[in-house]
């Protein structure tokens, strides 16, 4: 049976975020729910049980790693890859290769989806993913078993959704593997592989806090978005609440639901909300939703069952640029959806975004008065920032704004000196950065609400993060 491993790479090389660097930087570390979903359905199917090393929370250095390569000698490793952590991936899969050669290396996630014979052409990288990982891992590793290369290549010609090098060196991409329609047949995330632990979460309100996901995609249009017009699929409420009580069974008091947009389906959510409230469990949680999904009866709902904050994404007090971003919001839902949180005393989180194209100093104004008649409890100002292959990136390439792909040029030599480009036409880079610090300061330097702040803090270990990041925030 194979030796399957799942890396985490260290931070070696850091490329700026459009987040508030202060806030990335905060040592708030998640677990990858991505690669937990994938040795939940490896250990189902195959019966493998996969080993998660995650050098951040373990710790663990490029050298370490090159220790534990050697000594445990893994056939198979997987990398859940992001543009944004490309580069380290790339360093530690160097390592591998040099440290044991006959190790199957394999890239799945955003980027080798999105740049898939870039990834194949380096030599280290045997295998991509494409798309969603769960089944397609699974095939590929069950064909890897066979070992035998001429039956290896008949095997890997029929499993949809992945890359791969065949004898000669020819790069060869199968066939896009259909969505999983039914999200429920998931096995639930292997928490178990990891020390939740060790994981933090800077806003939570205890200390035993787990993420669940419960849909797939959106069919909302926002332009900046990677996951636009994609198909919504979601678990059905009882499958939901079954993976929950797992968790609070398993001394769980908190968790996040990673969605998105947890309320696009209004009936489903409610009825979640029922369940949650007649399973009298004793937990809190927090969701991220559209502030037009909202309405009174749904947030009643949510209050009801234990919700204890929304993250709400307005982007701009300008309807101007809320069309131009393709929101589908207008500024009075937005107030309707913060009026209805205060009225059902559920604590709130804005995200706004500046450097919009064609957005003035007067339009940014007018979203930071927009935060202050909302009053929400937490802020994040993004800057507005094309991904690679966004509807926006290919928009600003179409009318001559961005003049060279410079996101492909990347994939195909990934430069640690790389500077993310950002959308604005008015403010440059360093202007951008600017006013996001003032706005994170001036939303966060209130007494009042530091003090608020404090009194949520549940740990010391909570404590000593949150005064680490004020501490950059305001004098770093």
């Amino acid at each position: 049976m194979k030796k399957v491993f799942f890396i985490i790479p260290p931070e070696i090389h850091y490329i700026e975020p459009y987040a508030y660097i202060k806030v990335d930087k905060s040592n708030a570390i998640r677990p990858a729910l991505g690669i937990l979903y994938v040795a939940a359905q490896l250990r189902k199917t195959l019966g493998i049980e996969a080993r998660i090393i995650d050098s951040n929370t373990e710790g663990l250095s490029l050298s370490d790693l090159e220790n534990v390569i050697a000594k445990e000698k893994p056939d198979v490793v997987g990398f859940s890859v992001l543009t944004f952590n490309l580069l380290n991936c790339t360093e530690v899969s160097k390592v591998i290769k040099k440290s044991n050669p006959d190790t199957v290396i394999c890239y799945g996630g955003w980027h080798p989806t999105l740049y898939p014979t870039e990834t194949l052409k380096f030599d280290f990288v045997d295998y991509i993913v494409i798309g969603e990982g769960e089944i397609t891992f699974c095939e590929l590793v069950s064909a890897l078993e066979e070992g035998k290369q001429n039956v290896l290549e008949e095997k890997l010609d029929g499993i949809k959704g992945i890359g791969y090098k065949n004898k000669r060196g020819q790069i060869r991409i199968n066939h896009a593997r259909e969505l999983v329609d039914n999200l429920d047949q998931i096995p639930f995330p292997a928490y178990d592989l990891i020390d939740a632990k060790k994981y933090s979460n800077i806003l939570a309100s205890t200390g035993n806090i787990v993420n669940i996901m419960t849909s797939r995609g959106c069919p909302q249009k926002c332009i900046f978005c990677d996951i636009r017009k994609t198909r919504y699929r979601y678990r059905s409420p009882d499958n939901i609440i079954e993976e929950i009580r797992m968790w609070v069974d398993m001394g769980a008091k908190e968790f996040y639901i990673q969605d998105d947009n947890f309320t696009i389906n209004r009936k489903r959510a409610i009825e979640f909300c029922r369940l949650l409230s007649d399973a009298n469990l004793n937990i809190k949680y927090k969701i991220s939703s559209r502030v037009d999904y909202i309405n009174d009866e749904l947030i009643g709902w949510l209050k009801k069952s234990g919700c204890y904050r929304i993250h709400y994404g307005i982007e701009s007090g300008s309807q101007r640029f809320l069309d131009y971003l393709e929101k589908g919001i207008t500024v009075d839902q937005i107030k309707n959806a913060f009026l209805l949180a205060k009225k059902h005393k559920i604590n709130t989180f804005a995200y706004i975004m500046i450097g919009i194209p064609n957005e003035k100093r007067e339009d940014i104004d007018m979203t930071y008065k927009l935060i202050k008649e909302l009053k929400p409890e937490h802020l994040h100002c993004s800057i507005c920032t094309p991904m690679p292959k966004t509807y926006l990136y290919q928009k600003l390439m179409e009318d001559g704004t961005i003049r060279e792909d410079y996101w492909l040029s990347f994939a195909e030599e990934p430069d640690p000196c790389f500077k993310t480009p950002f959308a604005s036409n008015c403010f440059s880079g360093k202007e951008l950065r600017s006013m996001q610090e003032s706005i994170q300061r001036q939303f966060y330097m209130n007494p009042k609400k530091m003090m608020k702040e404090l009194f949520r803090t549940h740990s010391f270990k909570q404590l000593i993060t949150k005064s680490k990041l004020a501490y950059r925030m305001f004098f770093g």
